[in-house]
């Protein structure tokens, strides 16, 4: 899962995704997406950059 969600994240640099909108794309729930991409975070492939709604965007550029 956090393969898929890091590969969409690498796939579109500087673009910011709530979980829901990269849910949709890979077919997964938005919930398991959520917990892939704070994960993500706690290993610095990903970033938090809005809380409210919570957007995140890959590390790599």
């Amino acid at each position: 899962m956090r393969a898929k969600v890091a590969g969409h994240l690498a796939a579109h640099p500087g673009a910011e995704f709530t979980p829901h909108e990269v849910a949709k794309v890979i077919g997964h729930s938005a919930g398991a997406v959520s917990n892939a991409l704070d994960r993500l975070a706690e290993a610095g492939e990903a970033v938090l950059v809005c809380d409210r709604p919570r957007r995140f965007t890959t590390t790599a550029r």
